[in-house]
C-alpha cells in the first residue's frame, strides 16, 4: 500500500489527490512522478504569484506560463514538459470531480511535439563486428540467422516462422519467401550472395535431409521451432562479445533499411523488402538520426576532431 508522506511544503489540496491516487491502487511509480512534478509546479506557482497553490485559484494562464517557463527558462525537453503538464491533467481532473473547480486549467494546453527521428540502427562497422563474432564462434546457425537478419530486413517473428521450403538458393541466385508476414500478406525478398552462402552451409551440414515443411531455424537443445526469445537472446550474445551496445534483433532491420536508402534504393522499393503497407512507415528511416546531425555540423569545422 502506498503512503503519502507529506514534505512541509506539500499543499494539502495535492495531499488529498496523492492519498486518493493511493487509494485507487494506481501504479506506485505514476504516484512517485505525480507527487514530485505536482510539487514542483506548487513551488514555482507560489514564487511566481506569491500566493499558496491551490486547486481553486490555478488558471489556465498558470498552466501556460509554466509550460512556457519549463521550456525556455530551464530548458526541459519535450518528454518531460507533457509528463508534468500530465501531472497537472490528473490533479486538476481529481479537482473538478471534488467540486474544488468548475473548469479545468489544463483545458487547451497542448503537448508539446516531440521531435521523431529515424528508428536506431546499428552502423555498418558494428554490424560487421557482430557478424564477425558469430562466424568465430563457428555456430553455423547463429551466423546464418544474423546474416538473414543483416541482409534481408525481415522480422524477428518471420524468421522464426520460415521453413525449409521458403528459402531456394542456388549459384547466383536466392530468394526467401515471407509466408506470414504483418497483416498476413506474403512477399518475397532477394538473398544476396553472402547470405547464399551462409544459409547454405547451415542447411547443407546441420540440417541435411530435413523435411521441407520444418522449420528452418530450430532450437539446438530441443529441435523445436526456434522462440523469438531465443533469437533476442542469441543478438544480445554477440553483441556484447562485439561490444555492440545495442544488441536487439530490430536494429538489424533498421540498419538493412537505412543502408539501402543511402545507396538511394527508392523508398518504394525498400517498403516492399521491408513488407510495409504504407510509405509512411518506410519513411521514418529518412529522417535524419543524431549521428547524421552531428557528423553533418562538424563538416563546418575548420580542424579534425578525430
Amino acid at each position: 500500500m502506498m503512503t503519502t508522506p507529506e514534505p512541509p511544503t506539500q499543499p494539502a489540496d495535492i495531499t488529498a489527490f496523492l492519498t486518493a491516487f493511493a487509494r485507487a491502487a494506481k501504479a506506485e511509480l505514476t504516484w512517485r512522478a505525480y507527487r514530485s512534478d505536482l510539487n514542483l509546479f506548487a513551488r514555482w506557482f507560489t514564487r511566481t504569484t506569491g500566493d499558496p497553490f491551490d486547486a481553486r485559484t490555478l488558471t489556465r494562464i498558470d498552466v501556460r506560463d509554466y509550460k512556457q517557463h519549463l521550456l525556455a527558462a530551464e530548458g526541459k525537453a519535450a518528454a518531460t514538459v507533457n509528463r508534468r503538464l500530465a501531472a497537472l491533467r490528473a490533479f486538476c481532473a481529481w479537482a473538478k470531480r471534488q467540486g474544488l473547480v468548475t473548469d479545468l486549467a489544463t483545458d487547451g494546453i497542448a503537448d508539446v511535439p516531440v521531435p521523431k527521428q529515424a528508428p536506431r540502427a546499428l552502423d555498418e562497422r558494428a554490424v560487421d563486428r557482430v557478424l564477425r563474432r558469430s562466424a568465430q564462434s563457428g555456430n553455423r546457425r547463429d551466423h546464418a540467422i544474423l546474416m538473414t537478419l543483416r541482409h534481408t530486413g525481415i522480422r524477428v517473428a518471420e524468421l522464426c516462422d520460415l521453413r525449409v521450403g521458403d528459402v531456394t538458393t542456388s549459384a547466383r541466385t536466392g530468394t526467401l519467401t515471407v509466408r506470414a508476414g504483418k497483416g498476413m500478406k506474403q512477399r518475397t525478398v532477394p538473398l544476396n550472395a553472402d547470405v547464399r552462402r551462409a544459409l547454405a552451409t547451415y542447411r547443407d551440414q546441420d540440417r541435411h535431409g530435413a523435411d521441407r515443411a520444418e522449420f528452418l531455424f530450430i532450437s539446438q537443445r530441443t529441435k523445436t521451432r526456434l522462440t523469438q526469445k531465443a533469437v533476442r537472446g542469441l543478438t544480445a550474445k554477440y553483441g556484447y562479445q562485439a561490444h555492440v551496445a545495442d544488441g536487439h534483433p530490430h536494429a538489424f532491420r533498421h540498419s538493412f533499411a537505412t543502408e539501402l536508402l543511402r545507396q538511394g534504393v527508392p523508398l518504394t522499393a525498400v517498403g516492399a523488402l521491408l513488407g510495409h503497407e504504407s510509405l509512411q512507415s518506410t519513411a521514418r528511416y529518412t529522417r535524419p538520426s543524431e549521428r547524421d546531425l552531428r557528423d553533418a555540423v562538424a563538416k563546418l569545422a575548420l580542424e579534425d576532431e578525430r
